[in-house]
């Protein structure tokens, strides 16, 4: 396993950002925000988006991160039926182009992701629409109109991508906790987890010349998990959380959740405050 030694000061609390949104658009998420995302002219912009990504974002990934795929044979063996069905991957969350880089390893579209509701308001904000972001909201009162439109796309049978961790932590090795809330949705729609891990390699060769900063990317694609309906939906919940970070933990190469913990308590820094990135 190759720990990137890159050195970062993460936050205190696992499911923090290490990236500062800068608001400089005034977004509202309310239910007319949401009803955009449906409209024809947004689905047409989304497209011509999609093809830009594809002629541009895919040779970058592939060039700058020279990504390798591992599970992908396996995973092919399900893909009508997902397709068909609808799924739902999660992955840890450790490079700014996680999101591009899973759409590359996948190879079936683009995904809706649930994601921090401040980054729409961001210069970069009708970009993360475009990609498939649905905000979440801070404020409560507003959670009805998420919630009203990610029931859509579930019974729709489309793919939704989900951070389970929250928080993007630049080339963080060991997995995070995961929030309850990630597998909550496949159990309230019995909709199956894909699994995804990100691990590193060394940066080598002539790549060195342009970019000694970051490592190399492997993709590691679990099989679909399904969750346990005989159980509550908190115990199916919790039960499907632990099968879906124990798999990632053991696809990126961690013996165990004890070995887990060690890396996270011995070769990281963590301090509030800290800052890397501004969108």
């Amino acid at each position: 396993m190759y720990i990137p030694k890159i050195k970062y000061v993460y936050p205190e609390k696992t499911d923090e950002q290490i990236i500062h949104v800068n608001q400089t658009r005034k977004v509202k998420l309310n239910g007319s925000y949401y009803d955009a995302l449906k409209k024809i002219t947004f689905k047409i912009a989304q497209f011509f988006y999609r093809i830009v990504f594809y002629l541009v974002a895919v040779p970058l990934v592939k060039m700058r991160y020279h990504v390798k795929v591992e599970g992908r044979k396996e995973f092919n063996k399900h893909k009508k039926m997902l397709k068909k069905y609808g799924f739902i991957t999660v992955s840890n969350h450790v490079f700014l182009w996680d999101f591009p880089t899973l759409c590359v390893c996948m190879k079936m579209g683009f995904p809706n992701v649930p994601a921090w509701g401040k980054i729409v308001s961001s210069k970069f904000g009708k970009v993360f629409s475009l990609a498939g972001v649905v905000p979440i909201p801070e404020d409560k009162s507003l959670f009805r109109n998420f919630y009203n439109f990610i029931d859509g796309v579930f019974k729709e049978n489309k793919w939704v991508h989900i951070y389970p961790e929250t928080g993007l932590w630049y080339y963080y090795v060991p997995i995070r906790p995961f929030k309850r809330g990630a597998a909550y949705f496949p159990c309230q729609y019995n909709k199956p987890i894909v699994p995804v891990g990100y691990s590193f390699r060394e940066r080598k060769g002539i790549s060195r010349l342009w970019n000694k900063k970051d490592p190399f990317v492997t993709a590691h694609i679990g099989e679909p998990i399904m969750p346990d309906l005989t159980l509550d939906k908190r115990e199916a919940a919790e039960k499907l959380n632990k099968q879906v970070r124990d798999k990632i933990i053991e696809m990126v190469g961690i013996k165990s959740e004890e070995e887990n913990e060690r890396m996270m308590k011995e070769l990281y820094t963590y301090e509030n405050g800290h800052y890397y990135t501004e969108l």
